[in-house]
Formats: C-alpha cells, structure tokens, sequence
C-alpha cells in the first residue's frame, strides 16, 4: 500500500510540471481530513478554475488536473498521468520512504508478507 503526502510547495511544483501556474500565493491547497489525497486550486484571468488532485488509484500516485469555464458548472479533465513512485519517494512526497531503495524495500516486503499469508 502506499500513502502519500504533500505540502503546498511540494504539490505546487509537482503540477508545475504538467501545466502553467500562476504565483504561489494565488493558489489554495487542501487535504483531504483522512490525508487520501491533496488538491491545488486557481483561476486564470479569464475566470477558468482549475484544480489538480495528487492521489492513488488502484495503487498508484497519480496526478489529475481538471477546469471548469465561468459560464460551466461541471469539471473537465484536463490530464491524468500516472506517477513515478521511486522520483516521488525521492520529493519526500510518500508517507514512510525517504527515498527510491526504501520504496523498493517496502514493494518486496508487502510482496512476501502477502505470499506467507496466502501459503
């Protein structure tokens, strides 16, 4: 299994990556209460409000960007792409890893846990 984390700065230059942003400090940040995933909220001159969430799916981080026009009221995805667990260990952007090795170690422990229960 694995939990992520992010700070404001942390997420802000992880979706800087993958699409333009404004300054910093016009931008929000929110955690989820149970920590499952952090989103980044803005909008442009032309009034678009975008959000990017940093979540797992099915057991991988990924990255979702999305935006509604003023005129609107529903959310389109703008991308979707599936993150590198061993850069993200790296960013310190992964709960209990400090780096790429220990998130290798992590893999073949939950391997070998879940084949010594399922023998």
């Amino acid at each position: 299994m694995v939990w992520i984390k992010a700070n404001k700065t942390q997420l802000y230059k992880l979706v800087a990556k993958y699409i333009f942003l404004p300054k910093l400090k016009y931008t929000s940040f929110i955690e989820a209460p149970d920590r499952s995933y952090y989103c980044l909220e803005w909008f442009i001159s032309s009034g678009t409000h975008y959000r990017a969430f940093y979540l797992v799916v099915n057991g991988v981080p990924r990255i979702a960007i999305q935006y509604k026009d003023k005129h609107s009221e529903i959310f389109n995805n703008h991308t979707v792409c599936r993150l590198d667990i061993e850069k993200l260990a790296n960013l310190g952007m992964i709960r209990g890893a400090r780096s790429g090795q220990q998130i290798r170690n992590m893999v073949i422990n939950q391997q070998l846990h879940s084949v010594s229960t399922s023998v």
